[in-house]
């Protein structure tokens, strides 16, 4: 999602749903785990007729009440989508106007480019890596992208998709995904019947997709299908990512995965020795002359974003701070960081509520990382299987030399504060009951955490300090700022007047504004908690 259209949400809202002719569901079932989401679907198909249709190995809940169902076999997505794509590119399906205008089909890759055996142009056997000189495109005197808006040049991207695509037929389909050609075709004609501008289609997918191995191709393919229908930026389209929890959207906007900074912002590479050199790797140039390119304000979310962090410390004098930042080579993910961990790399983790391993895959391997650990902090409202893994069958506890700390945290419906749903709607709640006996809450634990590291480095120095005691921690008490301080912090300020910004609008990339996180720059303004608004 990331990569097509700039950050991971979904397109479109929930309610907006309910506009759509053409649902597909595959990857989730949102009958059954997003109930109070999935009656918008209801009410289109009730209300304008639209076709729900499912495509999943099992018969959900979901599939009960679409119109069709197909039954695949698990990780034939990719093919699937791929047979809808040949469909749309061979028999002109595609919405044509809206493919030249506002696609980069009409664009033209340079010479060199290609696709043979299973491998694009550029890969080195030796690296098991691409060299992806080859896949830019064309370049005119100006600087711009060549284009041929007829879409008839070989090299442009609209007839590179229909070679590539053409394997897709619904034969092939139909061998990978164990379906009939006839039921493929079926399912096809419905997906592929919104190419037209008085018919537009939606997709909905949640953790069957995102949480597979090859998730982010799935996604990736399905937004070039929706994008050739003319399904993007309309109403009743879109791709919209069906999240696992209320705040799962807003923990991924605030960069709880690892590779990104709050706000979709990238962590600098080695290479990045200076920010001037980040930004410039990190801020595109438009393709196109008068194209809409709001990433081209990556500057001003980074700087502000550092300004939020570390306040007058950090100016253009100092790079804004941001020899501060680590640059890391290796990979951080979940399969890398157990990995290590298995491999006695590691020496603790802080796990603030998450259970690895009810989450996470191989279950004995991760039994055995966890075992190679020096410590590991547990931070949950619950006592989880992760804090008590010596426990497991299997596993003798005189063998395992962990030591594992447990701390109690309050659980959401003992604390204020906010959830960003799917469509990233922040809605404030507020507390229900108290916690019980001395349980503390997140912020309070991570407040704690980080004034006694602070302290050590005060007392007793230590290799790059900087980062640390340069850090700013300004609230009311430090040792447990208010939420309401934070929410206006991540919303972001005018320092030369000591206002609340209105919208990330205007952020500035000369140190002049705060952000801790642009996307929420407005959430928080004069006028009070926006996210605490009821009715308006």
């Amino acid at each position: 999602m990331a990569a097509t259209f700039g950050r991971g949400a979904m397109t479109n809202h929930w309610k907006d749903i309910k506009n759509a002719d053409v649902v597909l569901v595959m990857g989730a079932n949102p009958a059954e785990n997003h109930p109070c989401g999935f009656k918008w679907a209801l009410e289109a198909r009730d209300e304008r007729g639209a076709q729900i249709v499912t495509v999943d190995p099992r018969y959900t809940r979901t599939s009960a009440v679409a119109d069709r169902h197909l039954q695949i076999r698990p990780g034939s997505d990719i093919a699937m989508l791929g047979g809808f794509i040949r469909k749309i590119l061979d028999e002109d399906l595609h919405h044509e106007e809206y493919v030249r205008l506002h696609t980069n089909a009409s664009f033209i890759v340079q010479e060199g480019f290609g696709f043979d055996n299973g491998l694009f142009s550029g890969f080195d056997a030796a690296t098991s890596a691409y060299d992806k000189t080859s896949w830019d495109y064309e370049r005119g005197s100006d600087g711009y992208v060549r284009r041929d808006m007829t879409l008839e040049h070989p090299r442009c991207v609209f007839q590179i998709l229909r070679n590539h695509y053409a394997r897709y037929t619904p034969e092939t389909v139909a061998q990978i995904a164990g379906c009939s050609a006839e039921d493929f075709s079926r399912v096809a004609d419905i997906i592929c019947s919104t190419g037209t501008a008085d018919r537009v289609g939606t997709i909905m997918y949640a953790v069957g997709w995102t949480m597979h191995t090859v998730g982010s191709q799935i996604i990736r393919t399905a937004a070039i299908m929706q994008l050739l229908l003319g399904n993007i930026g309309r109403p009743g389209g879109g791709i919209n990512a069906l999240r696992g929890h209320a705040n799962v959207q807003g923990a991924t906007d605030h960069a709880i995965v690892a590779g990104i900074l709050p706000g979709y912002l990238r962590v600098p590479a080695p290479h990045q020795e200076s920010l001037s050199a980040h930004l410039a790797d990190s801020t595109p140039e438009p393709l196109v002359p008068d194209t809409v390119n709001y990433w081209g304000n990556y500057p001003k979310f980074f700087v502000s974003q550092m300004k939020a962090w570390f306040g007058d410390t950090v100016g253009p004098e100092n790079d804004f701070g941001y020899h501060y930042l680590a640059k890391p080579a290796d990979d951080s993910t979940w399969l890398s960081m157990w990995d290590q961990a298995f491999k006695g790399r590691l020496k603790g983790i802080i796990a603030l509520g998450f259970n690895a391993l009810l989450a996470g895959p191989d279950v004995p391997r991760l039994l055995e990382a966890m075992k190679n650990l020096e410590w590991q902090v547990i931070i949950d409202p619950f006592m989880l299987d992760s804090a008590e893994f010596w426990r497991a069958p299997g596993v003798n506890p005189e063998e395992v030399a962990t030591e594992v700390l447990y701390m109690p945290a309050t659980h959401w419906i003992e604390r204020a504060g906010s959830f960003t749903n799917s469509g990233r709607w922040a809605q404030w709640k507020e507390k229900a009951i108290d916690p019980p006996g001395d349980v503390r809450s997140d912020t309070w634990i991570l407040s704690e955490l980080a004034w006694r590291v602070k302290e050590l480095y005060q007392e007793e120095g230590g290799a790059y300090h900087e980062p640390i005691l340069n850090l700013q921690w300004n609230y009311l008490n430090p040792r447990e700022p208010t939420l309401e301080e934070l929410a206006r912090e991540i919303n972001g300020y005018d320092l030369t007047t000591g206002r609340l910004l209105p919208s990330f609008a205007g952020l500035r990339d000369d140190g002049t504004t705060s952000s801790g996180n642009w996307l929420y720059s407005g959430s928080f303004t004069e006028e009070g908690n926006m996210m605490a608004r009821r009715g308006t």
